[in-house]
């Protein structure tokens, strides 16, 4: 086709492709390998899908949820269309990584942007030892490790309260990840202190309360240590709100400090403020909310390019619910406006549909949630997912090829044991029982259609793929196919090389 076609055109056609075609594509020559794999065309293609799925209303949402089996806790992460059916697109297979020679899959969302997925194995956010992170392209399977940030600490308890963000950093077209951590030091002995790590928020003879910031880039690969004058003194890490990014801003309800030695309170919960933390600039800043921000229990979702507000409410049996409040112009306090009420008190809003429908999650016992879509309009509730599935994250969501071209990006196992459409792996060989690797295996719908053994040219394999899959004629190339349609064999997680 390269031999016909000007390279120009060839460029517009491959950005239309779906990423899994682009993947495949890489095989076809080595002049569309190092084509798909440029960075100006990975961006190129991120624009075109932005544009395209505008155009088409085809948007996806990313939703995951953790279930419980004796001992061993589940993650579940699967696309689904930003529509009122809010119908399944697929399910993603979660990256395995390896600790201590043990598999591990449990992998929480921090949260999503472009494609990328940061994911991190302790969402609790307490413990003394940072865990593993990995910032993750299901579209293409591929994870790059970050690596644990520098230990910038005095305290050896386990007291220690860690918050992520994720989020995209235009100016400098960079993915970067924001950690809050804050130590908890009792019995604290200054005379032995050389050096205190991070803003003091609170010191006493018996508690020292401080809190450092570390930025990790993507770009770069590596961690930095935010200067103590940059951070707001009742900065604190932990909690259970997350970071909503918006805007190339990461925010999040926090309380304001407030020193209270009768009552020994140091957090304020009826003083709430939306932090802020801007990813290109690494300044933190504040946001003014509506009136509500100052009483209830409160939490803040992304609403499009802005913020929602909800203000929770518990007044007794037949006065709960939850007013939602949208910030109608990014950035302008008095945007602020009540939308609607909702007459049930949700556990969690996870977010908005495109529709205007909110996703939360409804107590329905005691114990017991489900995730629920609520309609505004015609004031009607509809229940989506799984019964007995914790549902804690949900985020628009854009199938990219974002890290194809990343040095340290490398393939990863999947708790799911399906196989993509070409791979060259050990485990390959054993289930297929042959004693050297197949250069391409050509499947469909979970069948093998074709091995191609032979070494074949770019424009015999783009014949080939075209024969396949988009209903060409049979090249002269092709082998006797005969009347192979065998399962793709299945390769167990546990599998070694």
């Amino acid at each position: 086709m390269s031999d016909f076609l000007p390279q120009e055109i060839i460029h517009r056609i491959l950005l239309h492709l779906p990423v899994k075609s682009l993947i495949r594509s890489t095989l076809v020559c080595k002049s569309w390998k190092s084509l798909i794999k440029c960075p100006d065309f990975i961006e190129s293609r991120l624009s075109t899908t932005i544009v395209s799925n505008d155009e088409k209303d085809s948007h996806l949402l990313l939703l995951s949820a953790s279930s419980e089996d004796g001992h061993t806790r589940h993650q579940h992460h699967s696309l689904r269309w930003d529509s009122p059916e809010f119908g399944a697109h697929s399910m993603l297979p979660t990256p395995v990584i390896y600790l201590e020679n043990k598999p591990v899959s449990d992998l929480g969302v921090v949260g999503t942007c472009n494609g990328l997925v940061c994911l991190e194995i302790d969402r609790t956010g307490t413990g003394s030892d940072p865990m593993p992170v990995l910032i993750w392209n299901p579209s293409i399977r591929r994870v790059v490790m970050v690596p644990k940030p520098p230990l910038c600490s005095i305290s050896t308890d386990d007291n220690r309260y860690t918050t992520l963000g994720f989020g995209y950093a235009a100016h400098s077209n960079d993915y970067k990840i924001l950690r809050v951590v804050t130590d908890v030091t009792t019995n604290v002995d200054y005379d032995s202190i050389d050096e205190i790590f991070g803003v003091v928020n609170f010191a006493d003879d018996d508690r020292l309360i401080t809190t450092f910031v570390q930025v990790y880039s993507l770009a770069s690969g590596s961690w930095k240590s935010l200067s103590d004058s940059v951070v707001p003194l009742d900065l604190k890490g932990g909690g259970n709100e997350d970071f909503v990014f918006v805007n190339d801003t990461l925010h999040k309800l926090e309380a304001r400090f407030n020193e209270d030695e009768d009552e020994g309170e140091y957090y304020n919960d009826e003083d709430m403020v939306i932090r802020t933390f801007n990813l290109s600039t690494e300044e933190f800043g504040e946001m003014m909310g509506p009136e509500a921000l100052e009483q209830g229990r409160c939490s803040i979702a992304r609403y499009g390019d802005s913020l929602a507000f909800g203000d929770h409410y518990d007044n007794g049996l037949r006065d709960r619910g939850c007013d939602i409040w949208v910030m109608r112009q990014y950035g302008v306090a008095e945007s602020w406006t009540k939308l609607f009420k909702i007459y049930v008190n949700p556990a969690r809003i996870h977010g908005f549909k495109r529709c205007g429908d909110v996703v939360l999650e409804k107590k329905i016992s005691f114990g017991q949630s489900r995730l629920t879509s609520y309609n505004p309009n015609k004031k009607q509730y509809s229940d989506l997912g799984t019964v007995g599935h914790s549902y804690y994250f949900m985020d628009s969501f854009i199938e990219s090829l974002v890290l194809l071209d990343h040095c340290n990006a490398i393939s990863y196992q999947a708790t799911f044991t399906k196989m993509c459409d070409a791979v060259t792996e050990h485990e390959l060989v054993t289930a297929l029982q042959v004693s050297v690797y197949p250069k391409i295996i050509f499947t469909k719908a979970g069948k093998i259609l074709y091995p191609e053994k032979a070494i074949r040219s770019g424009d015999e394999l783009s014949k080939l793929m075209a024969f396949f899959y988009y209903g060409a004629a049979e090249p002269l190339c092709l082998n006797v196919i005969g009347d192979r349609q065998e399962e793709v064999p299945s390769i167990p997680i546990n599998a070694q090389p």
